[in-house]
């Protein structure tokens, strides 16, 4: 009987699939919940992180994820003292992880 391929190579194609299995499996979380942005803006820092968060949430839904919302890191904060429409304002920027 002659074989098309050795032993050695059976074996090697046994781990690399084995290997993508792993690698898979670890990925599927972070596949599961993308991160969002959202970006608001208002006259105190609150309105706008609370903008901020509700353009996230909203991004997130469209996408599918009607779930709770959780930040990942820290709102940014941006002041702004010369805007020409509103003066003193603030803008502020959050990234946001959904669940399904």
């Amino acid at each position: 009987m002659n074989r098309r391929w050795g032993r050695r190579t059976g074996s090697g194609l046994l781990v690399a699939a084995g290997a993508m299995t792993v690698v898979m499996l670890v990925a599927s979380p972070a596949a599961a919940s993308p991160l969002f942005c959202g970006a608001g803006r208002g006259l105190t820092v609150e309105n706008a992180v609370q903008g901020a968060l509700d353009d996230a949430q909203n991004s997130a839904q469209s996408e599918g994820f009607y779930g709770a919302c959780t930040l990942s890191g820290e709102p940014q904060v941006f002041e702004t003292f010369d805007d020409p429409h509103f003066g003193h304002i603030f803008r502020a920027q959050v990234t946001v992880t959904c669940e399904p």
